[in-house]
């Protein structure tokens, strides 16, 4: 049961994330002089932001071992992020896009991923399913 009230809760997250998106677009758009319009749309995003920590808490509420899973994954997110400014990757697969997402060492263990990522130097980094940025030299992997 906590499980798709956790699965609606994060859909909903999404769904308003995507609109505060919209709504930093159209902020960065109004003239600086129209004031009314600027004060609105910044209001507009600071709600969504209030509704988001709520479901948040909801999250934690419902299941907080999940809940700190899901942060776990965000802040492993956030440092692949910043890792991949300084790198230039040539291949990179999502689990949300291809549906399987792995690496298999040399050893023949295989390592189920968020995302996988190739540097042009062979060299690889991953997001683990359990929220771990982790790199590897390319020879390590198969």
């Amino acid at each position: 049961m906590s499980s798709a009230k956790i699965k609606e809760l994060l859909q909903r997250i999404n769904f308003i994330e995507a609109d505060m998106d919209i709504q930093k677009q159209i902020l960065v758009s109004i003239p600086s002089n129209n004031k009314k319009d600027i004060e609105t749309t910044i209001k507009k995003i600071a709600d969504q932001k209030a509704k988001i920590d709520d479901l948040r808490l909801d999250i934690k509420n419902t299941d907080e071992a999940e809940y700190n899973r899901i942060i776990a994954i965000e802040q492993a997110a956030e440092t692949f992020r910043r890792i991949s400014r300084e790198k230039t990757f040539v291949l990179v697969n999502t689990l949300n896009e291809s549906g399987t997402c792995f690496i298999t060492l040399n050893d023949g263990t295989r390592m189920d991923c968020l995302v996988t990522a190739k540097e042009e130097n062979g060299n690889w980094t991953v997001l683990t399913l359990d929220g771990e940025t982790r790199e590897y030299p390319g020879g390590l992997i198969k």
